[in-house]
């Protein structure tokens, strides 16, 4: 699926196959992402994520225990965003605003962080 420009605030895209999937320049606050498949499983330890989420108004969504790993997840505003278990290593999270964001809830180690707001 392919949005662009849309109004998702309060969206309920829980448990949905995602793979491939590409938010870009939307509002997409309090939507709700838990469960959401982002990933192609190749075997029981091998698969690889796919997602397009950017220039997107995340703020006070909900990622819990969420994976997207190595994906594009750029100049996104996650302003009190809920990741508690979610998994974002090796994601380009770039120009990204990040107040209010809980660092130890989620998995972020070597995501691409540069020009981003930390707060």
């Amino acid at each position: 699926a392919i949005f662009k420009s849309c109004d998702l605030s309060m969206a309920d895209f829980r448990n949905i196959n995602a793979l491939g999937i590409e938010i870009r320049h939307c509002r997409a606050q309090g939507s709700d992402f838990r469960g959401a498949s982002f990933m192609n499983m190749i075997t029981t330890r091998t698969w690889f994520c796919s997602a397009y989420i950017t220039n997107t108004n995340l703020s006070y969504a909900n990622f819990s225990k969420v994976v997207l790993e190595k994906c594009e997840l750029w100049e996104n505003r996650w302003m009190g965003t809920q990741v508690l278990g979610a998994t974002f290593s090796g994601s380009d999270l770039s120009g990204g605003e990040f107040s209010s964001f809980d660092w130890r809830a989620a998995n972020v180690t070597h995501c691409d962080l540069t020009n981003s707001e930390l707060g």
